[in-house]
């Protein structure tokens, strides 16, 4: 990966702009535009397609390489009317990893040539001055997982007292000690002289360093305190107590920065007055309980004021912050489609992709593409390919190996994991961005999992076969959806879904739902979809953030009283144990899993009642169709859905064809897991895959799927199958005819 890069968004309409951030190894590199229509490559069993776009684009551009510094932290800066003349430094803390020597609080002179840095290690507490001295410590540590509070006081003349108040005792652990100058060299400790203190200056939370930040702290962090001048013991008691900074020492000369006071907000305020307020770098999960939560409400609008913490990470990322290389005005005149700046350097060949999505007042097109980008953030760099090579065979079968993307994505950390990771820490991974390199966002990446396609590379495939047909189609992403609602969608005749839309924010589902009451037709050619709780918060990173409840199947859980969005404070989880299982709008939902070999489906007796459905189908009532194809080898696996009417399931929805023939490897969701006494039922009846359609008020019409493979399934024999055609006599009918769907 000697070229690599991001866009500054994952769509734009035409006529407007995009810019590309490159890191390149090499001299230089070529870029030019191309229109992607399917994903493929050597590896899979098809073959990457993408067409040459004319664009105005430089020859050439000059390489360099840009790095990502992953790790978050708050910092301020300190006034510059402030005259630091000794210090104080205390904090809340709930270490989770207690891994080498870490920093809590650091309070740096303008230039660096003086301060303090107060850090943690496995079996002590350190107090260092700017250069690296150690001026105090006290030989215990916090315990692991378990709130404690530090404080470290400097007077002018030279004494430190240390202080570390741990749970279960009734008083803390003391060092009090005088500083005293080495032999041949200065301390970095401010003589009581005017000279010898600082104006103004830099406070970092849970990091060190002035320029790229160093030591970052694991865990949990609430109400630091950072004084321009050392305080008594007396104060440091009453601030372990629980009272107010600004209570007990004023706010003159004083820093008490608001963490958890306005969690999805990148700016945090200061009650104190030593700095103006502080920024939040690498977004660290907020809406976290802090030291004084009493556990009776885990809903932190309820008690703001208990949820005074962060949880920083060495391995958060927000934002790579890389420079723009490449500036693109897309062409105002430039088809809806999917597309990428194609970055090559010899055979070095990077494919940045982005969606260019109808420009204001165009012409609806008739059907409507929503690619479900915000499910391929959550999946974005997802290391467990990687990091579990060697299990592969006894997870999911035979071995095909892993894309070499993900090796080398194993080696460089500083890309941000996601929604499916956890940190270094064990916590799970609640945010993800686009505003970093994603390789696995690519039309050529290979899934082990699938044998091939999965998310973007697959969806392309859907585009692929609407080309093939001659369709009139826009493309648009999850984003539009989220910024328009309901207009997004509104004068398409038929608006399609990809393959895995799981993660959608209330906004969403309700645009969708809204679409169906007022006449459209909706075709959900997938599975899992619309099942995670998902937010976006503003900004130009774009991330997206859950919440993982229990309950579920998942791949972490959050933590006690964390079960609450920070950006918009409503319930994480599942949207099913929100009221709006995705089988109401859509009429089936997630009911299984696995990667085995994929299945057919059986035609039901109700698909009488729309025949037109499988007009050009050879199988008749009772017989199977869909059980060939690439990848899984069928069109019913990888995740699958299944129609309830206890779940929401219209009572008129037509039940079309049900899959059969699953392998004991496809298992139940833990949604259904919910009686543990239960004897197990073999085989499942709710382990299956359910193609539905059904009619709603107002003419508009739904047909799901109930699978993820289904649309890799269309493209078995050229598209020269049932599983196309039935999908095509949907689109064809729903698109022509405006009347109600017979039979449904």
């Amino acid at each position: 990966m000697r070229l690599l890069g991001y866009a500054d968004r994952l769509s734009v309409p035409a006529g407007g702009r995009i810019e590309f951030k490159v890191s390149s190894e090499l001299p230089e590199f070529t870029p030019s535009l191309v229109r992607l229509r399917r994903g493929g490559s050597p590896v899979h069993e098809c073959d990457l397609l993408e067409d040459d776009v004319a664009a105005e684009l430089p020859a050439s551009v000059p390489g360099r390489v840009q790095v990502a510094r992953a790790g978050s932290y708050v910092e301020a800066a300190v006034r510059e009317d402030v005259t630091v003349h000794g210090a104080g430094l205390a904090a809340w803390i709930f270490p989770t990893l207690l891994d080498g020597e870490q920093t809590v609080l650091a309070l740096t002179a303008p230039d660096g040539s003086a301060g303090y840095r107060l850090a943690v290690t496995s079996d002590a507490v350190v107090l260092r001055d700017a250069s690296g001295t150690e001026l105090s410590r006290l030989a215990v540590a916090p315990v692991l997982r378990q709130w404690s509070f530090l404080a470290a006081t400097l007077s002018p003349t030279g004494e430190a007292r240390m202080e570390l108040h741990r749970p279960g005792r009734t008083t803390p652990m003391v060092q009090e000690s005088h500083i005293h100058e080495p032999a041949g060299q200065e301390s970095g400790f401010p003589e009581p002289r005017e000279a010898g203190a600082w104006r103004g200056g830099l406070l970092r939370i849970g990091a060190g360093g002035r320029g790229a930040p160093t030591g970052f702290f694991n865990g949990k962090l609430a109400r630091p305190i950072v004084s321009a001048a050392g305080w008594s013991a007396e104060a440091t008691a009453r601030l372990a107590a629980g009272e107010a900074a600004v209570d007990v020492l004023g706010a003159t000369g004083v820093s008490a920065l608001a963490l958890g006071r306005e969690p999805a907000a990148a700016t945090v305020a200061d009650d104190g007055a030593l700095t103006t307020g502080g920024t939040v770098v690498n977004r660290p999960a907020s809406a976290v309980p802090g030291p004084f939560w009493r556990c009776t409400e885990t809903d932190f609008r309820r008690v703001p004021g208990e949820y005074d913490a962060l949880h920083l990470h060495e391995d958060d990322l927000d934002d790579a912050g890389w420079d723009t290389d490449v500036a693109l005005t897309v062409p105002a005149d430039l088809p809806s489609g999917a597309y990428a700046l194609k970055v090559r350097t010899g055979e070095h060949v990077d494919r940045i992709p982005f969606v260019v999505t109808p420009p204001a007042g165009a012409r609806p097109a008739p059907v409507l593409v929503v690619l479900p980008t915000w499910t391929y953030l959550a999946y974005a760099n997802w290391r467990t390919y990687a990091e579990f090579e060697e299990e592969r065979v006894g997870l999911y079968g035979e071995r095909r190996g892993v894309d070499p993307r993900d090796r080398w994505l194993a080696r460089h950390p500083e890309l941000g994991k996601s929604l499916y990771d956890v940190h270094t820490d064990g916590s799970g991974v609640m945010y993800s961005s686009r505003a970093r390199p994603i390789v696995n966002i690519r039309p050529d990446y290979y899934t082990p999992t699938t044998r091939g396609l999965r998310h973007f590379a697959q969806d392309l495939s859907l585009l692929h076969w609407l080309d093939a047909r001659g369709e009139d189609y826009a493309v648009i992403t999850d984003d539009e959806i989220e910024d328009r609602g309901a207009d997004a969608l509104s004068g398409h005749r038929v608006v399609i879904t990809g393959s895995h839309p799981e993660y959608s924010s209330a906004r969403m589902l309700d645009a969708y739902e809204s679409f169906t009451a007022h006449g459209g037709r909706l075709m959900y050619l997938g599975g899992n979809g619309f099942y995670h709780v998902t937010n976006r918060h503003a900004g130009p990173s774009g991330a997206i953030e859950i919440r993982r409840a229990r309950g579920s199947t998942t791949a972490w859980a959050s933590a006690a009283g964390e079960e609450h969005l920070s950006g918009t404070g409503e319930p994480g989880g599942l949207w099913r144990w929100r009221g709006r299982a995705p089988q109401r709008a859509f009429g089936v939902g997630m009911t299984a899993q696995g990667f085995d070999k994929a299945s057919g489906y059986r035609r039901t007796a109700q698909s009488r009642a729309v025949d037109w459905v499988f007009d050009g189908v050879d199988a008749a009532v009772g017989e199977v169709f869909g059980d060939e194809g690439p990848g899984l080898g069928g069109a019913a696996g990888d995740e699958i859905d299944r129609a309830d009417v206890a779940l929401g399931t219209p009572a008129d929805a037509v039940v079309l064809a049900t899959s059969v023939g699953h392998s004991s490897s496809i298992v139940l969701v833990a949604d259904d897991r919910t009686i543990s006494y239960a004897a197990p039922v073999a085989p499942d009846p709710r382990v299956r895959a359910d193609i539905v359609v059904f009619g709603r008020p107002g003419g508009g019409a739904v047909f799901a799927v109930g699978s993820i493979a289904w649309s890799t399934a269309m493209t078995h024999k050229g598209g020269d199958n049932d599983v196309s055609r039935i999908t095509a006599n949907v689109l064809d009918r729903f698109r022509e005819h405006p009347e109600p769907v017979e039979g449904a």
